[in-house]
């Protein structure tokens, strides 16, 4: 689902206006404050969306403004053990 979200138009899905952080990211490039825009509009979704389980800890990005193609890994805790995270990453065009 994570790869889904980063993937999808902000605001395309009907069924959750949350969903969606293709635009959040890429405007990331030259505006950094987006990245922290794109965590809570995931957190937004996951609520929307009855998933109660886990939260959005972070996102960064492991390529360079400049490249072709943006990386991004994002970090998901568990909300029953604060211990246990998982991270997933993906790539897009920028």
């Amino acid at each position: 689902m994570v790869r889904v979200m980063a993937n999808t138009p902000h605001g395309s899905w009907a069924g959750c206006p949350y969903f969606g952080l293709r635009e959040l990211l890429e405007q990331s490039v030259t505006r950094p404050e987006k990245v922290q825009v794109a965590l809570d509009e995931m957190n937004r979704a996951l609520d929307d969306l009855g998933i109660s389980g886990f939260r959005v800890e972070s996102i960064t990005r492991d390529s360079l403004a400049a490249d072709e193609v943006g990386e991004w890994t994002v970090k998901l805790i568990s909300m029953t053990d604060p211990t246990k995270t998982y991270s997933f990453q993906s790539s897009g065009q920028t």
